[in-house]
């Protein structure tokens, strides 16, 4: 089945989308390098007023907040539901990729806050460098997720 062009008006709102989401995943790249390189160099000597384990479950909770809030920014502000207005389609497409990808590159510091001051190996680290990269592919735009609608995107004032 051949692909079909998407409408002008789609194409510049994916192409933006898509450029200011990449935007942040090099952010969240960035972060990921140094937060890397320096909890490579550390070793945990704080005193936690706290366990170890609570630190863990507690940032562990935290970052399960951060994958909720962004996948349902994502579905919310971004989902089929809330693009039907074609007026205020490219809008909240935009500001629901983007949203969630930047609440998504929270996990970054809450991996580096766990890494400071409960565990600093790579396989302790890993789960938020994942979920923060993870949930950023997953507010990266697609073509075909502005397809099918009604009435064609209204255009943006330049």
């Amino acid at each position: 089945m051949p692909e079909i062009a998407p409408e002008p008006s789609a194409a510049e709102c994916l192409d933006r989308s898509r450029s200011a989401v990449l935007n942040i995943l090099v952010g969240v790249g960035l972060m990921i390098a140094v937060s890397g390189w320096i909890l490579g160099h550390h070793a945990p000597e704080v005193a936690l007023p706290w366990s170890p384990a609570a630190a863990r479950r507690a940032t562990f909770v935290a970052l399960a907040l951060v994958v909720t809030v962004a996948y349902t920014i994502l579905r919310v502000v971004a989902g089929r539901e809330a693009l039907r207005d074609p007026g205020r389609r490219a809008a909240r497409f935009f500001r629901g990729r983007v949203i969630a990808a930047g609440v998504a590159g929270l996990a970054v510091p809450l991996g580096f806050a766990y890494g400071w001051w409960v565990d600093p190996r790579l396989e302790a680290i890993a789960p938020f460098w994942v979920a923060a990269l993870g949930l950023g592919f997953l507010a990266l735009p697609r073509g075909h997720e502005l397809d099918d609608f009604e009435e064609p995107m209204a255009r943006e004032p330049a």
